[in-house]
């Protein structure tokens, strides 16, 4: 009988390690600080799943809010010369990345937006405030990225009407003389999910634009 609590914990070890265990390539650094965060997020996936079923939860938000853990907070601290504010355009949430260099003269324009599947991710968190930081202050340009509304909250093609709306009002004269912005050195950027939408965004503004003069030749 004695012997049965050492049998049961090592089952529960030997079980833990196949879990946790993912072959991976031998020039990979710190391969087991990998297989832990690979194993944590297949947990939260089937936790997710879990919760779901038993209707506590939307499994897409229950993922969002493990991945949104391990979001680091922004750095003020990290590159504090490009300024940055949280301003809302039309009506959707921005947020604005200025840099403090190159006074005088007119900077480029970035338009930003994120991926995570149209469901996931946030412009003002981890990485992506990070990286808009260091966009902003490598290139001297004006960086938005954008907050638009996720899927389960809302359904196609509400994402892509916020970035489109948020787009249409960066292009505003008005909005481009504000902060500075050369109109002939403005992009629209974004990854994975928002690669998708930067796509459908360029080319709606520009068969916009094309439209537009193409009326005003009419008329003249």
């Amino acid at each position: 009988m004695r012997g049965i609590p050492l049998i049961i914990t090592l089952l529960l070890t030997v079980s833990l390690a196949y879990y946790i265990y993912l072959p991976l390539p031998e020039a990979i650094q710190r391969p087991w600080k990998l297989m832990l965060l690979d194993a944590t997020f297949r947990t939260a996936v089937y936790i997710a799943a879990l919760k779901q079923w038993l209707g506590f939860d939307h499994y897409i938000i229950s993922i969002r809010r493990t991945s949104e853990f391990f979001d680091k907070n922004p750095d003020p601290e990290f590159l504090p010369g490009v300024i940055v504010s949280d301003e809302t355009f039309s009506g959707v949430p921005v947020r604005v990345y200025e840099a403090s260099g190159g006074e005088g003269g007119l900077k480029r324009g970035l338009l930003y937006f994120h991926g995570g599947g149209w469901a996931m991710g946030s412009a003002k968190k981890g990485a992506y405030d990070k990286m808009s930081r260091i966009w902003s202050d490598e290139l001297n340009a004006v960086v938005v990225s954008v907050e638009y509304r996720l899927y389960p909250e809302v359904q196609f093609p509400v994402p892509y009407l916020d970035c489109l709306t948020a787009a249409k009002y960066f292009l505003s004269a008005e909005v481009l003389s504000k902060y500075s912005i050369d109109p002939e050195r403005v992009a629209v950027s974004g990854d994975s999910a928002g690669g998708n939408l930067a796509a459908a965004v360029a080319q709606e503004v520009r068969t916009s634009l094309y439209s537009y003069s193409y009326s005003v030749i009419l008329q003249l």
